[in-house]
């Protein structure tokens, strides 16, 4: 990830915890990509503190439930956790 890409997930990531997303958020993931129903990300300001900031995740199978802007609100199929999808990995051009 660029210096530029960088800067850009931190603002976003800080503009996404503004939002009141009505629930307890267990993690924010930048660099999210979807993996079936499940995302492999970096986890940040993760509540747990089991995690280190910015250390690469999957979550469990999760359903979408709400969009605000370009963030999403996801929870786990159990209801146990929720997840907010601040920047979604793009890969290579083809």
């Amino acid at each position: 990830m660029s210096s530029i890409a960088i800067h850009e997930a931190s603002s976003e990531l800080e503009e996404a915890r503004q939002i009141d997303w009505g629930v307890m958020v267990d993690a924010y993931l930048t660099d999210a990509a979807p993996v079936g129903d499940r995302y492999a990300a970096c986890a940040h300001r993760v509540q747990s503190g089991a995690i280190r900031d910015g250390m690469t995740v999957v979550t469990p199978p999760v359903v979408c439930l709400t969009e605000v802007g370009s963030f999403s609100l996801v929870r786990s199929r159990s209801g146990q956790d929720h997840y907010v999808i601040v920047t979604r990995h793009h890969g290579p051009e083809a």
